[in-house]
């Protein structure tokens, strides 16, 4: 009889392969996260020696005063707006009063009109 624990197979084990895609794996997430870095951070900073020379003067009118102006400007403007929306309107409404008036209307028996 033969031992089960003894190996008759004369081949020998082919040899381990492995760790080349976890490698290409963590490449690509290495360059990708350089990518990344490269987009969002890149050279775009700016130089803060090319503002502590100048001055910035910064008026801000605060007040009544400049609210109503604000608001009194508004107003214009839209009155400005509605009187051109309604000079366009009459200038409609007449045109189309002289476009029905030059039409010509020819009776006939019954109750039916043509219009030329």
């Amino acid at each position: 009889m033969s031992d089960p624990n003894f190996n008759n197979n004369n081949v020998t084990p082919p040899p381990k392969k492995g760790g080349t895609s976890i490698a290409l794996i963590v490449g690509g997430l290495v360059v990708a996260v350089i990518v990344l870095y490269w987009l969002f951070a890149g050279g775009n900073g700016v130089d803060n020696a090319d503002m502590v020379g100048e001055e910035t003067n910064i008026n801000v009118k605060a007040g009544a005063e400049s609210a109503a102006e604000s608001i009194e400007d508004a107003g214009d403007a839209v009155e400005a707006e509605v009187d051109e929306t309604a000079a366009e309107i009459d200038a409609t409404a007449a045109e189309a009063e002289a476009e029905i008036d030059a039409t010509e209307t020819i009776e006939v028996e019954g109750e039916a009109e043509v219009v030329q």
